[in-house]
């Protein structure tokens, strides 16, 4: 399959999918372009989500020896694959209960189709397919992104004494962020702040009065986005401090110490021959927004998170079976064997 599906550019795929999903005899409910595929009636009603969108830049795939290169292999194309092969090969006349499935858009950017379609979602539990190494993960950080500027006066660059750089003053200012005590979680781990972009000046030969950087930040409670922005601004009273987005649009954290679905995707994982393990991720998911709304859910997936936005981002055509197996395997155990 060779559709380019950045975010924001997620509607050739999405067509491509709901005509999957109607070959298979699902209901199909369009909010925008996420999907909500629905299959059988009643309870219990199990979700399997999955996101359609790429980060950019867009790259064709390839397959060389057992590996699948190209954009979104692992994330997330590898689970849909592997969701979609999975309800191809359930016996839809057993089913005693319901099988959703969410495909969403602009996980990537601000999960705005998980946040369009949750509303919308009546699951006793769900699993966001989403690359694991196939592990079960039951808990990752929160994401926050912000904007912390630095000013300064500008003046003509052969005589940097009448101003001041404010690039000189957030090299100072970056430098002290390794300063700044951390939250550490006992199971989610520590929070960790990242300086992912920088922007300043306007010439090459004016002193810049003005200098941005971004800050990629991932926080465990009792932080919330509030109070991580307040400790920002105590620790850099020299900086102004803003939010990138609205709040609501970066995932918080979540942790699901037990629940049905880990014991049943665990069992599932035990009958495909594999080990289940229990993680916790530093990556953040929409798998946040289902657990807000009431909905226990998981992560599992075919794929590894490192390889994901990389340059040449790969999946293992055997895993990316493995997952298909144990998907099959789930909702058999949900919807089919349970009584």
């Amino acid at each position: 399959m060779n559709i380019p599906s950045t975010s924001t550019h997620e509607r050739e795929i999405s067509l491509f999918l709901e005509n999957k999903l109607l070959d298979l005899g699902m209901e199909i409910a369009r909010f925008g372009n996420s999907l909500i595929g629905k299959l059988g009636r009643g309870r219990p009603v199990l979700m399997l989500c999955g996101h359609l969108d790429t980060v950019p830049p867009y790259f064709p795939p390839r397959i060389q020896g057992t590996r699948l290169f190209g954009r979104g292999a692992a994330d997330d194309k590898g689970g849909l694959a592997a969701v979609i092969n999975a309800i191809a090969s359930t016996e839809q006349s057993e089913l005693k209960g319901t099988l959703l499935t969410t495909f969403v858009v602009d996980e990537e950017l601000r999960s705005l189709g998980a946040q369009d379609i949750v509303s919308h979602v009546d699951a006793d539990f769900g699993v966001v397919c989403e690359p694991t190494n196939l592990k079960i993960v039951n808990g990752h950080k929160g994401r926050l992104t912000f904007h912390i500027e630095t000013s300064g006066k500008s003046a003509h660059a052969s005589k940097p004494e009448l101003g001041k750089n404010a690039i000189v003053e957030m090299a100072k200012l970056v430098l002290s962020l390794g300063n700044i005590p951390l939250v550490q979680h006992p199971v989610l781990g520590d929070e960790t702040m990242t300086v992912s972009a920088i922007t300043a000046g306007g010439a090459p030969n004016v002193v810049p009065d003005r200098c941005r950087i971004d800050v990629d930040y991932r926080y465990v409670p009792p932080h919330d986005a509030s109070s991580v922005l307040e400790m920002l601004r105590v620790k850099l009273p020299e900086a102004k401090i803003e939010f990138a987005e609205d709040p609501k649009n970066f995932s918080r954290p979540f942790y699901l110490p037990a629940h049905e679905v880990i014991e049943l995707l665990g069992e599932s994982i035990r009958n495909s021959g594999q080990d289940p393990q229990v993680v916790t991720m530093d990556a953040s998911t929409d798998a946040s927004r289902f657990n807000e709304a009431g909905i226990p859910t998981v992560v599992f997936g075919p794929g590894d998170i490192a390889q994901a936005h990389t340059a040449d981002e790969w999946i293992d055509l055997h895993e990316l079976e493995t997952a298909s197996t144990i998907y099959r395997e789930l909702i058999k155990r949900v919807l089919i064997a349970r009584r």
